[in-house]
């Protein structure tokens, strides 16, 4: 298969316009016409449906065109790299991080990493996992952490990272689960594990939380309630770690069946490079004591 046709086949697909096309690729119309003409022949099939006035393409169209949107994104995830490593004369990674992975362990990480390897240098962006799992798939990210998240792309490589407890914290010490109980609990309730931690307490030792306090979003200003003393939470130990261990806040119940970990999410055509090849042993080599 000739990569100049299927150029062509691909723009003329994705602008639905022969005219864009050729204005894309600069050359005329008519060349764009005959190239695409002489593909079909190559191929022995039709690509687009002549019958209709507007560019519609046919069932081996679609297909071609889903698989040319693969080879390109590939190229151009590739160039980037290249162009990226020439600039930089040294290798480099950008990470994307989800918040709630971002903000308690990015900075020891990184700060571990760059211990271990000084030579590779490297870029953060911590945003929602959505725009993160764009970016990765545009070749704007090398490698994402993430909190769990069910994946089904075929281009993208998950792994499973260190899996730990909830825990109950707050900010002062209870004689009994029951005091805990009186006092608000924060929630966060779109979030399946923390649901189940909570029942976990709950018919574990018969009570019920008296008042709850939802929440939705940022994992700081959650923390920063528990600060002020507003109420306990339960999160996963890996996101409030440091706050522990500096005795900011009290555990006051491990819940040991519920258990939350993190994903190493990279794409597979990346995979093989020495800088992610560094990183992923790295992160799958991180353990957080506790």
């Amino acid at each position: 298969m000739d990569l100049h046709y299927l150029k062509i086949f691909y723009e003329v697909a994705k602008e639905k316009s022969f005219t864009k096309a050729a204005s894309k690729l600069y050359i005329n119309q008519s060349a764009v016409s005959i190239q695409v003409k002489k593909f079909e022949e190559l191929l022995n099939t039709k690509l687009f449906d002549r019958s209709s006035k507007k560019i519609k393409l046919t069932y081996t169209g679609e297909a071609l065109y889903k698989m040319a949107e693969e080879i390109f994104e590939k190229v151009k995830r590739a160039e980037k790299e290249i162009n990226r490593i020439i600039d930089l004369d040294r290798a480099k990674i950008s990470i994307g991080a989800s918040p709630v992975i971002g903000e308690p362990l990015i900075p020891s990480l990184m700060k571990e990493f760059s211990k271990l390897h000084e030579e590779i240098e490297y870029d953060i962006n911590v945003s929602n996992k959505q725009w993160l799992l764009k970016l990765l798939k545009e070749g704007e990210l090398d490698v994402l952490l993430i909190d769990e998240e069910h994946i089904t792309d075929t281009n993208l490589e998950v792994l499973q990272v260190d899996r730990v407890p909830y825990v109950l914290v707050g900010k002062r010490e209870y004689r009994s689960i029951e005091n805990v109980a009186k006092d608000p609990l924060i929630s966060r309730r779109h979030v399946p594990n923390n649901n189940e931690a909570i029942a976990s307490i709950e018919n574990k030792y018969h009570i019920t939380f008296e008042t709850k306090i939802p929440v939705l979003g940022n994992l700081e200003v959650i923390k920063g309630m528990v600060r002020e003393g507003i109420g306990n939470v339960i999160l996963p130990y890996y996101s409030v770690y440091k706050e522990i261990q500096s005795g900011e806040f009290k555990v006051i119940e491990e819940i040991d069946e519920i258990r939350d970990g993190y994903q190493l999410v990279i794409t597979k055509d990346k995979k093989n490079l020495i800088q992610i090849i560094k990183f992923v042993n790295f992160i799958q080599n991180y353990k957080i004591q506790y």
